[in-house]
């Protein structure tokens, strides 16, 4: 089992979400175990700067956070991005960043 820490950039909702992803890379498949998120930045449009962060402790806000990861373009870009064995992976096109460990 591999974790990797991401910041998803969602431009829809001026916030920067990072998660905590649990997974395992095994003949050729990725699997995610795991999507939990832990912060979310709040960014102002205009500067682009944040302006607070918050932690996420419960599990309403936990479920929600994830499902809405789930269903954005950036989750795909995650898995493709962990299948090709990347570390240190930015992709501004789809608003994640991510550093790929073992745990």
């Amino acid at each position: 089992m591999k974790s990797t820490l991401c910041t998803w950039e969602d431009e829809t909702c001026n916030r920067q979400v990072q998660f905590s992803i649990e997974y395992s890379n095994e003949n050729g498949t990725v699997e995610i175990k795991n999507v939990a998120p832990r912060k979310v930045s709040f960014v102002c449009p205009v500067s682009n700067s944040v302006t607070r962060t918050i932690g996420v402790h419960t599990p309403r806000g936990m479920k929600m956070l994830a499902n809405q990861f789930r269903n954005s373009s950036a989750f795909g870009k995650l898995v493709s991005a962990i299948d090709g064995h990347s570390r240190n992976v930015h992709i501004p096109v789809s608003g994640l960043r991510m550093d790929v460990c073992q745990a």
